[in-house]
């Protein structure tokens, strides 16, 4: 494991500009970064060199400004990284499902159906417990051979378990044009075939002519509610719909807009204070 070399440079913060000289002469170094800290008027850079010969070169660039402090030490490199992916965990969902923000992370042993979605994406890691939420209720719904339909997909987790579960393509799509970033790679690092999941950012009326067999919609009621009319329409004979990210409260007034539009909740489910449902005519 390689080294750090770090040259700390210490002074007297109060009333000084100091610190900008010395952080304009450190960007003119071979550091890699530095740090620097404020205790009782005293502040301290740390700056970090890959080498101790380019540790002390930097060191003689400060030698004509006075009332500097310099003290030098080294250390184990710490690889944050992969610190980071340790401090990741897989997450189990149901009773057939893993997902996990790394590929590795999934157990050896495990016979659950994997989903890799990274920690960091902002459009759904599986973590919320709507998501929970519709992918138990997913384990409930027959899918295999089916045509489904993830509205507002943004990860594309829902697209994905559906696939998972054995659907014979699931469309995907948002409205918002960063998400098609993380539905396409997550669509790759899942293994998933373009044709098997499609994906497009627009609205549900660029949905082209044809049928689904379940469609999920795991948004809020605001969204969800103005889109019912165009969503039926889109509803093979004997579909499912699951609408999720819904508040508890919220659930009266989503199961009585749905049957303004011939649907009936046929199951439920509910996990703090959000609530889940699917419906069927």
């Amino acid at each position: 494991m390689p080294s750090d070399y770090i040259l700390e440079l210490s002074f007297d913060s109060r009333g000084t500009a100091l610190e900008e000289l010395l952080q304009a002469r450190l960007f003119l170094t071979a550091s890699t970064g530095s740090t620097s800290n404020e205790i009782n008027g005293t502040t301290i850079i740390a700056a970090y060199f890959d080498s101790p010969e380019e540790r002390a070169e930097a060191r003689a660039a400060f030698e004509d400004i006075g009332n500097v402090e310099f003290h030098e030490t080294e250390r184990e490199r710490v690889d944050w990284l992969d610190l980071y992916q340790q401090s990741l965990t897989p997450l189990f969902i149901g009773a057939r499902f893993v997902v996990a923000p790394d590929a590795s992370l999934v157990p050896a042993d495990s016979d659950r159906l994997t989903i890799v979605v990274p920690q960091e994406q902002a459009f759904g890691t599986g973590s919320h417990e709507t998501t929970w939420l519709c992918i138990e209720l997913l384990e409930s719904i027959p899918l295999i051979g089916k045509r489904g339909l993830d509205v507002g997909a943004g990860s594309g987790i829902l697209a994905l378990a559906m696939h998972r579960l054995g659907s014979r393509s699931v469309v995907a799509f948002d409205n918002d044009t960063d998400a098609y970033g993380a539905l396409r790679d997550n669509r790759i690092r899942n293994g998933v075939d373009e044709m098997a999941m499609p994906l497009f950012i627009g609205s549900v009326e660029a949905l082209r002519a044809g049928e689904f067999d379940v469609v999920t919609m795991n948004i809020i009621p605001e969204v969800i509610l103005p889109l019912l009319a165009d969503v039926v329409v889109r509803l093979a004979e004997d579909a499912r719909l699951l609408l999720s990210g819904i508040l508890i409260v919220k659930r009266d007034e989503v199961v009585a807009a749905a049957r303004t539009h011939g649907l009936e909740l046929l199951m439920e489910r509910a996990k703090g204070e959000w609530w889940a449902g699917v419906f069927g005519r």
